[in-house]
């Protein structure tokens, strides 16, 4: 079932410099359920005037078409673009408003107005030389759009802002997914220009040269969606390189304890090794063990530990302390302070993170909640433009 338009309007124009310079109409089609736009040259217009003709040799449509000047070009002055917009409009309205609708049934009018026909047709069979021109700006504007996100993202990944960078990653995949889609449909829409196939090139066959133009333009997009996928995919990676790096420093300072705790056992071994020499010694003298035992008896206490952990004798040695004097043995405590700290930023890192994380999610959940309300909403609008159609029909009928 094709839609049923109720008004069309030519409210605008635009001046384009490619493939040269020309002024297109923006068509504004308004149906009973939605509403599209279409941008057409004059040149459309022509061809679909001649068309109809041909169809209708003896029922012209009822408004006549604005004619073409060549000296002045109307492309140069405003006024005349003005007055050929207003031409144009009329000349669509007239064959709108007829009651005579062989015109409208014709399938050159729905190919001009691009109404939906009920059948599935192939976007990329659609373009004409100056729309798919078209569709290659916005696509470049897509891309130029996907590599800002990706520096944005790469600005908050540097602030550890986690969830404006996931925010940033999320809508570049969405862009390059509608991107991909649409390069395929732009590339395809070439192969028929070039055939003079497509629906809406009337058999107008391309030059070599601006085939192989328009060629290269869709490998450079292409290369450009490529390497435009790839940093989105290796996003991740570099949001975890600030936690990898911290990571790498506290396991280098653990390494470079256990070098130190090493040496100092090596120490400690050299010195049991001199204890036991001094015990065979004494075991050979039993006389001077004694004598020795003596004098240490009465020699004071010399230790470490002072107050009454000196006095109690609770303060021991361990491994790692007994071969340090009182210097080494305060750095030794330094550098234990410092990886006890390292271990706490570190956490503190790893809890932050977590919490960028559940608010990222939150985020996430409450965009979608809102895509929902809104697909709600649209359903509503909907239903309630159906029921309107429903009754209109039921009192045609």
């Amino acid at each position: 079932m094709a839609e049923i338009i109720q008004a069309i309007y030519i409210r605008e124009t635009e001046t384009r410099q490619q493939p040269k310079p020309h002024t297109v109409y923006r068509v504004e089609v308004h149906a009973a359920v939605r509403n599209w736009v279409v941008w057409k040259r004059y040149s459309d217009f022509s061809k679909l005037h001649q068309r109809l003709t041909s169809i209708f040799p003896k029922n012209p449509p009822p408004a006549p078409l604005p004619g073409k000047r060549f000296f002045p070009s109307t492309f140069s002055d405003p006024a005349k673009i003005e007055e050929r917009r207003r031409g144009l409009e009329d000349y669509l309205r007239g064959i709108l408003s007829s009651r005579d609708d062989r015109w409208r049934q014709t399938d050159v009018w729905k190919e001009f107005l691009s109404i939906p026909t009920g059948r599935p047709l192939d976007p990329s069979a659609l373009y004409t030389s100056e729309t798919w021109l078209d569709e290659y700006n916005e696509m470049t504007n897509t891309a130029r759009d996907i590599r800002s996100l990706i520096n944005k993202r790469s600005t908050h990944v540097a602030r550890n802002e986690i969830s404006a960078s996931h925010n940033c990653t999320v809508h570049a995949k969405k862009l390059l997914m509608t991107l991909s889609a649409r390069l395929s449909n732009l590339e395809q829409g070439l192969g028929l220009l070039a055939g003079g196939v497509s629906y809406a090139s009337e058999g107008q066959v391309m030059s070599d040269g601006e085939l192989r133009r328009r060629q290269d333009m869709v490998s450079t997009l292409k290369d450009e969606k490529d390497a435009l996928f790839v940093l989105v995919s290796t996003g991740r990676p570099e949001q975890d390189l600030l936690y990898s790096q911290a990571e790498s420093a506290a396991i280098s300072k653990r390494h470079a304890g256990d070098r130190k705790a090493l040496l100092d056992s090596s120490t400690h071994s050299s010195s049991s090794e001199k204890e036991k020499d001094a015990t065979t010694r004494a075991t050979s003298h039993p006389n001077q063990q004694y004598q020795q035992q003596k004098r240490q008896s009465i020699q004071p206490r010399r230790g470490r530990a002072f107050g009454t952990a000196a006095a109690k004798n609770m303060v021991t040695e361990t491994e790692q302390t007994r071969g340090l004097d009182n210097e080494g043995l305060m750095q030794h405590q330094q550098q234990i302070m410092a990886d006890q700290d390292d271990q706490v930023e570190h956490f503190n890192a790893i809890l932050a993170r977590q919490k960028q994380l559940g608010i990222a999610i939150g985020d996430e959940l409450e965009t979608q909640n809102q895509v929902l309300d809104e697909l709600d909403n649209d359903v509503g609008r909907t239903h309630t433009k159906l029921k309107f159609a429903k009754k209109k029909l039921g009192t045609i009928k």
